[in-house]
């Protein structure tokens, strides 16, 4: 299947198969648990002020993202009708989240847009949702610290065969600089504006200029702050942190998946967020701002084979979206998968936004200044 549908063919009429599991501030998350759908998560559009609508987002994604990627770089997506009244069904559900605690407090009083005719549904990208025979033996989602990122596992088992699978989920930002730092900068634009807000401010932050520095050291460090320092998985398994570490320390040096989202931020904003003379092709400047705010899900999957497979491996592994790594011995099917790449809002009030956070990063000295927490970027 393409990474998008050409047209919505589906259409989600049943909400007993919808289970809310995350949102963000433009969309709700939910798993679909029929098996049609089961491979997707569905993804619906919050009613908000001078949001794109879901078809919007959808050929934004087909005229103008997909085409800047190779095809295994983005996760798949699908145009899907959701009927109405599934959709107040669902606003219903919110409030009942609301009222036990369940929802971020900051989220309480959006609801999904009840006049949206269409939802997405997008790859699957969990821990959880590698399909297999094997029962679950347990499975865990952590926070970690300063990076924003998610860590979640998956451990299935029976009679010694195991499948076990990690995903981590982190926004990689600005690869590249700001166009409106100054020359004499320290500090990238992301790590700037972490000083400016002091949030996570620590030695060991993720650094997005590391990813795509070619230098293993710099990488090294992004990973290790990108990864919690020990899981809460059981001993004997072959997901350890460490072992995790120099999977993706290997992985992120030779993916073309961070070096080609730098390249779309560097050129598809040429002048800077400040430029004010219309010099910026709106579309591409709107690309660029996108793609620095969009979702990396990096996969690790383990499978013990049966022993007259083990020759077989690689075409066991062999979707054509996954990178065969061998760490001490075992197989390792790695793949990275781009999401929440929805087109930004246009209007003047949001690039008046960005253009005060820049100012503020210049006029505080957040680019320049020393900081005795964090290393300079450079």
């Amino acid at each position: 299947m393409s990474n998008l549908a050409e047209s919505a063919t589906a259409e989600i009429t049943d909400v007993s198969s919808l289970t809310f599991i995350a949102e963000g501030a433009a969309n709700i998350i939910y798993k679909i648990s029929d098996h049609q759908h089961s491979v997707y998560l569905l993804r619906l559009r919050k009613k908000l002020p001078f949001q794109p609508s879901t078809r919007d987002v959808y050929s934004f994604n087909r005229d103008h993202i997909l085409p800047l990627f190779a095809p295994d770089m983005v996760a798949s997506m699908q145009l899907v009708k959701v009927d109405g009244a599934v959709l107040q069904q669902l606003n219903k559900g919110l409030a009942v989240l609301e009222r036990e605690g369940i929802r971020d407090q900051k989220r309480h009083g959006t609801v999904l847009d009840a006049g949206e005719s269409y939802g997405i549904l997008v790859e699957n990208m969990t821990a959880e949702s590698v399909r297999s025979d094997l029962p679950m033996k347990f499975s865990g989602r952590e926070e970690i610290m300063g990076s924003s990122g998610v860590l979640s596992y998956a451990v299935r088992e029976d009679r010694g065969k195991n499948l076990e699978v990690a995903v981590l989920e982190f926004k990689p930002k600005w690869l590249t600089q700001s166009k409106d730092a100054p020359a004499n900068w320290k500090y990238c634009r992301t790590c700037a504006l972490r000083r400016y807000r002091a949030k996570d401010a620590s030695e060991y932050a993720f650094c997005p200029l590391d990813l795509v520095s070619g230098s293993r050291k710099r990488v090294e460090k992004s990973v290790r702050a990108l990864l919690p320092n020990q899981l809460d998985i059981k001993s004997g398994t072959m997901l350890t942190v460490e072992r995790l570490r120099r999977i993706l320390t290997d992985f992120i040096i030779n993916t073309e998946v961070f070096k080609t989202l730098a390249h779309i931020q560097d050129n598809m904003d040429k002048y800077g967020v400040m430029d004010a003379s219309g010099s910026e092709e709106s579309t591409n400047f709107l690309t660029a701002m996108t793609v620095r705010d969009c979702t990396a899900f990096v996969r690790i999957i383990y499978k013990e084979l049966d022993e007259d497979k083990t020759s077989d491996i690689k075409e066991y592994y062999a979707d054509g979206r996954s990178t065969h790594m061998e760490v001490d011995g075992y197989y390792f099917a790695v793949s990275c998968r781009l999401a929440d790449l929805d087109i930004k809002d246009g209007s003047g009030t949001k690039r008046s936004y960005w253009q005060s956070i820049e100012n503020n990063l210049n006029v505080g000295g957040w680019y320049t200044s020393d900081d005795a927490l964090i290393a300079p970027c450079r």
